[in-house]
């Protein structure tokens, strides 16, 4: 007996996540977790569910969809839970793509998009973003693809489409437009609005990063009652485990406390961010929980090669950040996942003492 796998995945690049070090001592500001503890209601939840542990989780999230229809004034159809926002993404290429029908994402972007499109053997159309960081819609709008993807804070760049740009593109791409807004919760507006009006949007969101709980994968999808409808005939039963339905649930029912860590994040990114301009590197403005900054040499130079060196002397130092060498519009710039205040310190510090080796090259 002989097999082997399926013949378009013996090409596959694998989707490659953050390190993650084993052993102590490191600061990770590589994966964009959340420097804060989640809320206590959600470790005393889970303790009490504890005991049930022999029964199966509740197959359709029904508590949950109930408390985050809720949060966002949206009826419990229009809601389905996941694996984490990677499990409702490859829903959406399991259900809208395949060898005849195209998938079309920003460039750059979520890079585990095209991991899924080609594991679905779909093709993936990447649309570049401008120079100025924008969106070409006249692109957009002759795109033969069934859906979009489209990350909003952008990924690793970390600004925000406006909810007026957001919906030119939803008015003239004739697909699904999936917005991805894992860091929503950041920024000052998001795209929950457009539900209202057309049906074509589908929005996706993660408890991994405002709500700390990267460790129990729980994210979840808004959309219209139709597309829903289409995502739950390829979901999974039990895709979401009972501990992790818990522990999200007292998540929104404690809702001041992430608005206070939330808030102590901006302030320290802020913080950061003025302290990055002042050395004179260039640095976006975030509507994220990360900066995205390119350093600069003695003479005031930007370069990949400055920002490999950067990557490079701070991993010696045992400080994590991701390093995208292979698009243009990332290959200058490190990606900083904001920390505690004790954290952005030694960052600080290690910086410091690269711009002090820099200037005696």
């Amino acid at each position: 007996m002989s097999f082997s796998e399926i013949k378009h995945l013996a090409s596959l690049n694998a989707y490659v996540p953050g390190e993650q070090p084993q052993e102590s001592g490191w600061i990770k500001l590589n994966t964009n977790e959340n420097c804060f503890p989640p809320s206590p209601k959600v470790s005393a939840a889970i303790q009490k569910a504890l005991p049930t542990l022999g029964l199966y989780p509740d197959p359709d999230c029904q508590e949950l969809r109930s408390k985050v229809a809720s949060f966002h004034k949206l009826d419990k159809n229009q809601v389905i839970i996941g694996n984490g926002s990677d499990d409702l993404l490859n829903l959406l290429f399991r259900a809208y793509t395949d060898k005849n029908n195209d998938a079309a994402m920003l460039d750059p972007s979520y890079s585990h998009y095209p991991v899924l499109s080609e594991i679905q053997g779909s093709r993936i159309i990447k649309i570049p973003l401008t120079d100025d960081l924008d969106l070409d819609v006249k692109t957009l709008k002759n795109t033969q693809a069934n859906i979009l993807f489209l990350t909003s804070p952008n990924a690793p760049l970390s600004f925000g489409f406006s909810n007026q740009k957001l919906k030119e593109v939803v008015e003239n791409f004739e697909g699904l437009v999936v917005i991805d807004e894992a860091y929503a919760d950041f920024a000052s507006e998001n795209a929950v609005g457009l539900l209202q009006d057309y049906n074509n949007v589908f929005l996706t969101r993660t408890f991994s990063k405002s709500y700390a709980l990267a460790g129990l994968r729980v994210g979840y999808g808004l959309g219209s009652l139709e597309v829903i409808k289409v995502l739950n005939k390829v979901r999974d039963p039990y895709n979401v485990n009972k501990l992790s339905q818990v522990g999200a649930i007292a998540a929104l029912d404690d809702l001041e406390y992430y608005q206070e860590i939330i808030h102590k994040i901006l302030v320290t990114r802020d913080q950061l961010r003025d302290w990055i301009l002042d050395q004179g590197w260039k640095v976006h403005a975030s509507c994220t929980n990360f900066l995205f900054m390119e350093p600069c040499d003695e003479s005031g130079k930007i370069s990949g090669d400055c920002a490999k060196s950067v990557f490079e002397f701070l991993k010696k130092h045992k400080i994590l950040v991701r390093y995208f060498p292979k698009h243009s519009l990332t290959q200058k710039g490190i990606r900083v996942t904001i920390g505690t205040e004790q954290e952005m310190d030694q960052f600080k510090k290690v910086i410091m003492t690269w711009i002090e080796k820099e200037k005696l090259k």
